[in-house]
């Protein structure tokens, strides 16, 4: 009797162990194939470091027309340089509608994601730690120029306008700043500007577009060049390059199609 006991025990043990380690995972979630047009994204948020169209709420999350590149930045948090895999990752889009069984924090919420990618994509990965190129942002010897947000409360607003070449920003920070700078220079940025608060920004690229002359082969200027000198000029900071060693996210494997609902 006692050894059928220990016996009964320790097998509860185990399944209490393989229970309590088992992944957090979404009570209920859908992935479908994003029809083709205009998002419906109303009352969703265009997540700048991804790039993904989502809603966040107390107890799951909402992903609109997204790359499934997009959408494996969001769950493990990193930016699109970080993520290594096939061309598809960045051209097939989805819909993610999921739910946990009550609220959940922010750092379970990406958790939940990454063990329904894995789930329904089938998709296995591994990590590495490669050296790449990267900059520094710094304040420049001008001095910060940005004026501090008399935008009252709110998320970041950003305004483009392609024709003018020029973007007017409102209520933001040094980390919104980070985040679309290491996006477009496909590279790590590193605050080291000791900047706080939100600001107000306008930046007109023309100006510095029509002092550039095309390169002697005839290609047009560089806009990172562009970028670079407007960032100094108009908001008196500076990109300095150096090596970084990067952590990275190499997928090995992903279905295109994701499993039933």
């Amino acid at each position: 009797m006692r050894s059928v006991f220990l016996t009964s025990t320790v097998a509860a043990m185990g399944a209490f162990t393989a229970f309590s380690q088992a992944p957090p995972a979404f009570e209920v979630a859908s992935i479908k194939a994003a029809p083709p047009g205009k998002i419906n994204s109303d009352g969703m948020k265009h997540d700048m470091r991804t790039g993904i169209t989502v809603q966040v709420a107390p107890d799951g999350v909402t992903i609109r027309g997204s790359s499934l590149r997009g959408i494996i930045c969001w769950a493990y948090n990193m930016f699109d340089y970080q993520v290594i895999g096939p061309d598809w990752l960045g051209s097939e889009r989805f819909d993610i509608v999921a739910k946990a069984a009550g609220p959940v924090d922010a750092d379970q919420l990406h958790t939940m994601l990454q063990t329904l990618l894995t789930d329904r994509f089938k998709m296995t990965t591994h990590r590495q730690t490669k050296e790449m190129n990267a900059y520094v942002l710094q304040v420049a010897k001008s001095g910060f120029k940005a004026k501090e947000s008399t935008a009252g409360d709110g998320d970041m607003e950003i305004a483009p306008n392609q024709q003018r070449m020029q973007v007017v920003v409102k209520r933001a920070g040094v980390p919104q700043l980070i985040d679309a700078l290491s996006n477009i220079f496909k590279a790590p940025v590193v605050d080291q500007t000791g900047i706080t608060g939100r600001y107000d920004v306008t930046l007109d690229m023309m100006k510095y577009l029509a002092d550039m002359k095309p390169s002697e082969t005839g290609a047009p200027p560089d806009p990172q060049a562009i970028i670079l000198r407007g960032i100094q000029e108009e908001l008196g900071l500076k990109m300095e390059p150096k090596k970084l060693a990067v952590e990275q996210l190499v997928i090995d494997k992903a279905e295109k199609t994701p499993s039933a609902n």
